[in-house]
């Protein structure tokens, strides 16, 4: 189910939009659900926390577009933010706050569909789960929950965020767990480890840094090859 979070100041507006999203055909009620939304009173901890797509204004009056996506993103650093305006000046903020579009109201015939479309992809491929073998049980592991993996000796070790358990071990080798996780967004930059690329802060030859400030090292010899599968996977997710 994906929770669809529309957000606007002007009531005719958040109905006609969320009229044009359940007319879109790759909109269905049987797996998406919709909140329109025109109090900022009403926006919850749990309604942010909930939300897996957000459509946002930026000018809302008194209240700053800008600083609800922040508070987004200290509730639900995964839930994909369209900011839906008229106001493009406010675009280096959006990369602060990882918007995934810009949707002008003028341009909603046009850019509305395809938008939309793009979003539920990623939408969809953070709620994904891989059955990956770990010490004796099959687990399904959320892909966008999966930091990284290292390899040690005949053991593969997976690092995960927001589990009970940080830390699962497997001895499905490190070159199985590429195939089945490449697909995913996830990028060999070391003989011995594998990168979930959505928190891979920076990648040079000297070394990887996560966006938890883990450093990891980096191989030598595929570190050309593998900068420009980052940079093209970046390139992919937004804009």
């Amino acid at each position: 189910m994906i929770n669809i979070l529309i957000f606007d100041d002007d009531p005719a507006f958040v109905q006609d939009f969320r009229k044009r999203l359940m007319e879109l055909p790759e909109y269905s009620p049987k797996s998406s659900t919709i909140w329109p939304v025109t109090d900022v009173s009403a926006l919850s901890e749990e309604m942010f926390a909930k939300s897996h797509l957000v459509f946002l204004d930026i000018d809302l009056g008194e209240e700053n577009g800008i600083n609800l996506a922040r508070k987004l993103r200290r509730i639900n650093p995964e839930a994909v933010l369209i900011f839906v305006t008229n106001f493009k000046e406010y675009a280096p903020e959006g990369y602060e706050v990882d918007a995934f579009r810009y949707l002008a109201k003028s341009e909603l015939d046009q850019k509305l569909q395809p938008y939309f479309s793009d979003a539920l992809k990623v939408c969809r491929g953070r709620q994904q789960t891989v059955d990956i073998l770990c010490e004796g049980e099959t687990v399904p592991i959320p892909t966008q929950a999966l930091f990284y993996i290292e390899s040690m000796g005949h053991d593969q070790y997976l690092y995960l965020k927001g589990s009970p358990r940080e830390r699962l071990r497997t001895r499905w080798s490190i070159t199985e767990l590429e195939e089945l996780l490449r697909p995913h967004g996830f990028l060999r930059i070391h003989k011995s480890f594998l990168v979930n690329m959505r928190y891979l802060q920076s990648l040079q030859s000297t070394g990887a840094v996560l966006t938890t400030g883990k450093s990891l090292p980096v191989g030598a010899r595929s570190y050309r090859v593998n900068k420009q599968k980052f940079i093209t996977w970046q390139a992919q997710q937004i804009w």
